[in-house]
């Protein structure tokens, strides 16, 4: 099984964002979407990728490059909306998909790479873990999201 890891070009865009939205129980507005997307399409801190098998979208992952103005000025990568196709999932299209993110972080100087597993997310928890990453202190504060029955204001 070839797995092609490339950047999410805006034919793709409703394949990928359904995996999310499927994974999630949610309905991303596809206009805003569209929006958003050519605003930051070829803005080089702004990578989104995906995987594909025979054509077909598998794979999402939005790559950020964050630049600190702190110690060695070095910037770090962060990674939201990681998911792959339950269908597919256990293929390791996942790990290819964090290969990629790795070496896009190498080659751009970035010191480290964050993401975020929700505490209920056991199998994504243990994914990360075998990837390398650490469960590292942090905290995340919701502006206007509801969790379950719980409406997260500020």
């Amino acid at each position: 099984m070839d797995i092609l890891i490339e950047k999410l070009e805006k034919k793709d865009l409703k394949e990928a964002i359904s995996i999310y939205d499927n994974n999630h129980n949610l309905k991303t507005d596809y206009e805003k979407l569209l929006n958003t997307y050519d605003n930051i399409y070829n803005n080089p801190a702004y990578h989104n990728i995906v995987a594909k098998i025979n054509g077909e979208v598998v794979g999402l992952a939005s790559i950020i490059i964050n630049y600190d103005i702190v110690e060695e000025l070095k910037p770090f990568l962060t990674i939201w909306n990681f998911g792959v196709k339950k269908e597919y999932r256990r293929q390791k299209i996942g790990t290819k998909m964090f290969e990629y993110i790795y070496d896009f972080a190498k080659k751009n100087n970035c010191d480290f790479i964050s993401l975020i597993a929700e505490t209920e997310n056991e199998a994504a928890q243990s994914f990360y873990d075998s990837l390398g990453y650490m469960r590292e202190v942090g905290y995340v504060k919701l502006v206007n999201k509801k969790i379950g029955n719980i409406n997260k204001d500020c």
